[in-house]
């Protein structure tokens, strides 16, 4: 009669360990590249915001241009003088000086507002 022999027990162990010992390198292969991949879609969003705030800087800098040119002087000189109007001369400006206003004619102070005259 012969008799079949069994494996040893530790070769069947090493065959498990091995086989585990696969799977755990191909899980960090597999690990590895997903993180790369990720990684590259992450850099590739960066730079493309990088690309848009580079835009964006330039129009700000467009648009306070053109700020300072529609809000100089002669800008708006030129567009009164379409609407008819003109810089003021001496002659147009009056100046009122505090002191010639009557003391009635002043406005009452808060302590007195309220109250009747006599």
């Amino acid at each position: 009669m012969s008799r079949r022999r069994r494996p040893a027990p530790r070769r069947l162990g090493f065959r498990v360990g091995l086989a585990m010992g696969l799977v755990v390198l191909a899980g960090g292969m597999l690990l590895s590249v997903e993180r790369g991949s990720r990684a590259r879609r992450v850099s590739d969003r960066l730079s493309a915001l990088d690309r848009q705030t580079v835009e964006a800087r330039a129009r700000l800098g467009d648009a306070m241009r053109r700020l300072d040119s529609l809000s100089s002087r002669e800008r708006i000189v030129v567009a009164a003088a379409r609407l008819g109007l003109h810089p003021a001369n001496d002659a147009d400006i009056t100046f009122l000086r505090a002191d010639s206003l009557a003391p009635d004619d002043a406005a009452p102070s808060s302590s007195t507002a309220g109250r009747r005259r006599p």
